[in-house]
């Protein structure tokens, strides 16, 4: 995989192996066979015996605890890393990373007197000022408080707006992959299942593993029944027949009438059909009665759990409070929902 001077997120669930790619592309860890290279140099080649010592692969990595230096100032943990500067220069640069990340006032203090946020962007601070060709951000903000997290992540952007050299995040939160990455690579126990831009990742799995990671939720299976120019039939056991459109970047032969087939469609591309408004448009097709056996709170928005009556499936709906409300959407009501076929992504293989 090649990553160019881009924001490159690396999302999965704990455990998955987001950190050690970091670990390996950094050489804290020494991988068992393969190639890594920063900026087009070869810093490790397993069949060429080449493993590049961490001080000279020039990958600033920034740790989950951030491991500033509790007997510095923020001045000096930033400067840290600057030894080979003349002094006016390493001044100038140190007071250009205070301002960029809003550190300015705070130059003097010690670790201990700042607040997580403080830490974070110092931290970061001192991993851009050893000037580095890849910068590796594992979980960053983690540890922080949501306010603080949403305020670091616009940060983050406009660093890397400032600093365009090639970033790995790792993250295992679903808003934080979207908010940030230009491109995601979705990993899971070890292997990069996806790699793709956010709306791929997020509208076009490329697995089940995939698709329940970025919260599809709703997948099911059934065999193909008919293949059109308009798009394919399946016939589900628990939804009935369902048509999907023809998937963009996908082979034809992929969907034979009787083969089987894995689809999905995301909780907030189901549309309510009201009772007091005729179904027209993109309401026409899949539509299935169902009860509302359950409701969950989400924020601003509720997550409804459909009995489809057909199976033990049950279908997600995920919706505004106030659409809840409005239309009474309480548990036990009786329902007519769509699966809008645009939505609707069957995922390949």
């Amino acid at each position: 995989m090649s990553l160019g001077d881009e924001l490159f997120v690396l999302f999965g669930p704990s455990g998955a192996g987001k950190s050690l790619i970091l670990k390996m592309i950094s050489g804290l860890v020494t991988p068992d066979e393969g190639t890594v290279s920063i900026s087009g140099e070869i810093v490790f080649d397993s069949k060429g015996r080449v493993n590049i010592p961490i001080r000279q692969r020039r990958a600033g990595y920034l740790f989950q605890d951030y491991a500033l230096f509790p007997h510095m100032t923020v001045a000096g943990n930033i400067s840290y890393g600057m030894s080979r500067l003349e002094r006016a220069e390493m001044e100038k640069r140190v007071r250009e990373l205070l301002a960029l990340m809003r550190l300015g006032g705070l130059e003097g203090r010690y670790p201990h007197e700042l607040s997580g946020g403080q830490r974070q962007r110092t931290a970061l601070a001192r991993t851009l000022a050893a000037g580095p060709r890849a910068l590796l951000l594992d979980e960053p903000f983690s540890a922080l408080d949501y306010q603080v997290r949403e305020k670091l992540r616009a940060d983050l952007a406009a660093i890397h707006r400032h600093y365009p050299i090639t970033t790995v995040m790792v993250t295992h939160d679903l808003e934080e992959a979207f908010m940030l990455a230009e491109r995601i690579g979705v990993i899971n126990n070890g292997s990069i299942e996806q790699v793709g831009t956010r709306e791929e990742v997020f509208y076009m799995p490329a697995t089940r593993n995939v698709a329940r990671f970025v919260g599809v939720k709703n997948i099911f299976d059934g065999i193909v029944t008919a293949r059109s120019s308009a798009g394919v039939t399946i016939q589900c056991p628990e939804l009935g027949v369902i048509h999907a459109p023809n998937q963009p970047g996908q082979s034809e032969t992929q969907f034979d009438i009787g083969s089987d087939a894995t689809f999905c469609i995301r909780p907030e591309e189901v549309l309510i059909i009201r009772p007091d408004r005729p179904v027209s448009g993109k309401a026409e097709e899949n539509i299935i009665e169902a009860v509302i056996a359950s409701a969950a709170a989400r924020g601003a928005t509720q997550t409804l759990f459909l009995d489809i009556g057909r199976g033990r499936a049950v279908l997600k709906v995920e919706l505004p409070n106030f659409v809840v409300r409005k239309l009474g959407l309480a548990p036990g009501r009786a329902i007519r929902v769509s699966l809008k076929k645009e939505s609707i992504w069957v995922i390949p293989g």
